[in-house]
């Protein structure tokens, strides 16, 4: 099982924010970031929140809405108004740190609340203990058989014998050109045909 696209269920007035969340998945011994401002209650915000996990650039889709709102884009959303008036949308992409980024933010606001999860892939709707225990076995999977990480790009740096190499061909090359330019002046000069005075 994956948590590619799964969604939970809660109050709206229960969903924690990004800070506790943060400490909530440091307990389990990963560090995420989000960007600046991110709010985890942004009714406005509906797309790809850009995270930073475990020194990994990573990040998923995420959304809030309303119960209203949510039977309207999923003809097969669970329908069970007893539980919560808002849907936090997920959705991770391509790579297993966007997989992880998502189990983690999940356990740790079904731990922070009450919330309740819609599993879309199995069509599987799961309480509160089962989506903790959902996200649990998926963070230990992927802790199991990690993909290899892709280090951060870091500026590259040119060494001074580059530098100096560098130089010394413009040099020549700048060289080359002024004396082809001389050499076909002068070419010009004596060759070319001389008309009488």
């Amino acid at each position: 099982m994956s948590l590619a696209e799964s969604d939970l269920f809660l109050d709206f007035s229960a969903v924690p924010a990004a800070d506790a969340i943060v400490r909530k998945i440091s307990e389990y011994g990963h560090a995420i970031a989000f960007p600046a401002g991110f709010d985890t209650t942004d009714k406005a915000h509906s797309g790809w929140v850009p995270a930073l996990l475990n020194g990994v650039d990573t990040g998923f889709d995420y959304a809030v809405l309303s119960r209203e709102q949510y039977p309207g884009n999923d003809p097969e959303a669970p329908d069970y108004p007893e539980h919560g008036d808002t849907t936090l949308a997920f959705a991770a992409r391509g790579h297993q740190s966007s997989i992880l980024a998502v189990s983690l933010v999940q356990r740790a606001i079904c731990e922070l609340s009450d919330a309740q999860g819609w599993w879309q892939e199995g069509g599987e709707r799961l309480g509160n203990a089962d989506m903790i225990k959902f996200c649990a076995a998926t963070i230990k999977a992927i802790e199991a058989n990690p993909a290899p990480v892709v280090p951060r790009r870091k500026a590259s740096r040119v060494s001074a014998e580059d530098k100096r190499f560098a130089i010394k061909t413009l040099i020549i090359f700048g060289s080359v050109l002024v004396g082809i330019y001389v050499l076909s002046a002068l070419a010009g000069q004596l060759f070319a045909p001389r008309t009488a005075p």
